[in-house]
């Protein structure tokens, strides 16, 4: 772990020492706060099955080619009903982020 994430951690719950075990249990202190901006879109799972569409090779999509673009990676997901609608920007972004 990152010295600042456990300095941050440590602070909050410092902070909540004063506050008691009745008021606020132990999994209330460790909560992350909400974070601001819209809600994630795409799930877990929906994800898990993206990157497992990844890990496969192109041939078995139909493709003639030995590695895919963002532009087909995006038309495939949504061909295979895993999300409705995605930027191949986006499709880029998050199978990039899980491997």
């Amino acid at each position: 772990m990152d010295v600042d994430t456990i300095r941050l951690w440590r602070q909050r719950w410092l902070g909540s020492q004063a506050v008691t075990l009745e008021d606020l249990s132990v999994d209330e202190r460790f909560t992350d706060a909400p974070r601001p901006g819209r809600p994630a879109q795409i799930t877990a799972e929906p994800h898990c099955q993206m990157i497992a569409l990844a890990c496969e090779a192109p041939s078995t999509t139909g493709l003639p080619i030995s590695q895919g673009t963002s532009r087909e990676s995006a038309a495939a997901i949504i061909q295979r009903g895993i999300v409705a609608h995605i930027s191949p920007r986006h499709a880029a972004r998050l199978l990039k982020k899980g491997s």
